[in-house]
């Protein structure tokens, strides 16, 4: 008998079923099964059981779930991985395959706690999942350091992609010293450097991140132009002698108030005339999108910090005007990154 489903229902049911998807996705993951359809197409459910090492009875429940929604598609009795997963079979390394165990180790339980974060106007779901006392994800991830390789192994997928488009779709003809906030295992700055070669960088970070970048740097073949440095960007001031500040994907974390703090110490650091730039994922001005903009500023808020969330350009512009830094044009990076700028007055 065909199931009647009225329109409301079936517009619907995609995000009330969402938890399900995301479950095949990760569970066969988890098991290996897209490597194993990448390495023998068209094995049976005999031959995935086994390989699998389940049952013959949970083995046909992944197998269902991943046929229904598109992961695996069934051909007589074998199976094979279809476009969306093929990859995940082929590069383990590549942005999705590092996402999902980030998704599923960090986030999956803690956003669930969304509700309660808006609610109580704090990251409940940190508090609740994440195990540690530091108020922010990233005081957690160093009381727990299997996460924290999880989480960057995702970020540095993540920042290489964004990293080759900034050093190229930026002008930094004009400067010679940037100060990189909040750097990082410096990516971006291994990128810049190599694209900007009369640029010299210092990256500002915490102590426990300064030797992981510092040898990174030195691997490069770097060190005589890029060097990292001990900053905490709320407690500390910045070093002047730069003509540029650097802020990417760090400013989104915070509460607008702690951004002013943070663009004024930028602005106090910079001759007039030197530049700022913030690399930070997009919203809309109308505050409608994109998609990737709403998940941020959920994670942000029930996870990360319990402050931040995507702003808006004009909002970024309104804090420059504040700070004595005249806002130029930004530059859009593909749909979800956008680069503010500006020049201090």
């Amino acid at each position: 008998m065909t199931e009647l489903k009225k329109p409301d229902e079936v517009a619907l049911r995609p995000h009330y079923k969402a938890h399900y998807h995301f479950q095949f996705l990760s569970a066969a993951f988890r098991f290996g099964l897209f490597d194993i359809l990448e390495k023998e197409p068209g094995t049976t459910l005999t031959g995935i059981s086994e390989r699998l090492g389940l049952q013959q009875q949970p083995t046909r429940i992944l197998l269902l779930g991943c046929t229904a929604t598109g992961l695996v598609r069934k051909e007589g009795d074998g199976y094979h991985n279809t476009p969306l997963t093929q990859p995940l079979g082929e590069r383990p390394g590549h942005v999705p395959a590092t996402y999902i165990p980030w998704e599923t180790h960090g986030i999956y339980r803690a956003i669930s706690w969304f509700y309660e974060s808006l609610q109580e106007n704090s990251n409940i779901g940190l508090q609740r999942e994440i195990p540690g006392t530091a108020p922010t994800l990233y005081g957690r991830l160093a009381e727990n350091p299997e996460l924290e390789s999880t989480f960057h192994t995702m970020m540095s997928a993540v920042t290489q992609l964004v990293a080759e488009d900034v050093a190229t779709e930026l002008d930094l003809s004009e400067y010679r010293h940037l100060l990189d906030v909040g750097g990082g295992a410096a990516m971006n700055a291994v990128h810049l450097a190599r694209e900007w070669p009369d640029l010299e960088i210092t990256i500002g970070d915490l102590p426990s991140i300064v030797p992981q970048a510092n040898d990174r740097i030195a691997a490069q073949g770097l060190g005589h132009r890029v060097r990292a440095v001990s900053l905490d960007a709320f407690h500390d001031e910045f070093p002047v002698g730069h003509d540029a500040v650097f802020f990417a994907h760090f400013l989104e974390i915070w509460s607008s108030d702690r951004i002013r703090t943070l663009l004024a110490k930028a602005s106090r650091a910079l001759p007039s005339g030197g530049g700022i730039f913030v690399v930070t994922p997009y919203q809309y001005d109308d505050e409608t999108g994109p998609e990737r903009s709403a998940y941020l500023s959920a994670y942000f808020h029930t996870i990360a910090s319990g402050e931040g969330m995507v702003y808006t350009p004009k909002e970024y512009e309104q804090w420059f005007d504040e700070a004595g830094i005249e806002p130029a044009k930004p530059v859009q990076l593909g749909p979800d990154t956008v680069v503010i700028r500006g020049r201090k007055r």
